[in-house]
Parts: structure tokens; C-alpha cells; sequence
């Protein structure tokens, strides 16, 4: 645990975030980030929701599937410190296994990519193919990375009263 020094420590002593983890929400949330954006888009001419998926099944299906990522990003996003010790202590005993929600969602999506691929006759979609390597690449990373056992292992601590 002690393979990383102060140079991987944030202002409040917790271990930094990895680029790559951001990354990973990104890749994994992308079906949030889609919807997000048709819905913030002003040209109502323009459907960006049927550039990305092919009926609305589709999407429903993707937004089911990224709602397993949900709970960690959320936790991700409280991950400060906490004035409250209770608190503080309760977020860092559920933060410890928010890698595994991460590992699930992305098998359960490569899962689904591959099934369109596979009744899309295997047609080569490059969009899809894309995306089968992104989310093989995410899940290689959590599996395989040594700094985010550590990362998840870690929780700020809560603010001292003076």
C-alpha cells in the first residue's frame, strides 16, 4: 500500500485521481453523456440520438446498462473531505468495493456490444468496433491496475474542527 509516495497525494492527503479513471466514468456513462447532449442540443432538426443508436430499445438498453455505473460515479463525486467523522467513515467502507460495480458494467456492456454485433450479421460498424475497445480497454484497467486497488483503498480524511 505504501508503493506510492507524496507525489500521488492530493491537498487533503488522499490519493490523487488517475486520469484514466476519468476516462473510464466517460467511456462507461457515455449513454448519459449522449442523452445529455441531444438533450442540451438546440437544433431540434438534428437527432443525435438516432446517430448513436439504432431504435430506442437500444438506448434504454444503454442507459440500463451504464445505471450500474451510476452508484460509484455518484460515490466518486462525494469523495472530499467530509466534515462529518460518521459520515466520512461510511462513504470510505462503500468506496472500498465501488471497483467491482465498475468491472460488472463493463462485461455487462461489452456483453450487449457484442451481441449487436452479432445480430447486426456481423456487419463491420466501425462505430461499434470502437467501442468494443474502449470498453475492453476499461475493463482490462480496472482489472489489471495496481494503482486503483490503492485508490479505492483510500478515503480523505475528515475535517479536523479547530
Amino acid at each position: 500500500m505504501n508503493r506510492y509516495g507524496p507525489e500521488y497525494w492530493d491537498k487533503h492527503g488522499a490519493y490523487r485521481t488517475p486520469v484514466a479513471f476519468h476516462l473510464t466514468l466517460l467511456v462507461l456513462l457515455r449513454s448519459y453523456f449522449i442523452w445529455l447532449m441531444a438533450a442540451l442540443s438546440r437544433r431540434p432538426d438534428l437527432d443525435i440520438m438516432s446517430l448513436f443508436f439504432k431504435s430506442k430499445s437500444d438506448f434504454f438498453t444503454a442507459i440500463a446498462i451504464a445505471a450500474i455505473a451510476l452508484l460509484p460515479a455518484v460515490i466518486f463525486c462525494l469523495r472530499r473531505p467530509q466534515e462529518n467523522a460518521e459520515s466520512a467513515k461510511r462513504l470510505s467502507s462503500i468506496w472500498r468495493f465501488m471497483r467491482w460495480p465498475l468491472i460488472m458494467c463493463a462485461i455487462t456492456d461489452l456483453s450487449w456490444l457484442t451481441y449487436q454485433a452479432a445480430h447486426s450479421h456481423y456487419q463491420f460498424s466501425l462505430f461499434l468496433a470502437c467501442q468494443m475497445v474502449l470498453v475492453l480497454w476499461v475493463l482490462l484497467y480496472l482489472l489489471k491496475s495496481r494503482y486503483l486497488s490503492v485508490f479505492f483503498n483510500d478515503w480523505p480524511d475528515p475535517i479536523e474542527k479547530k
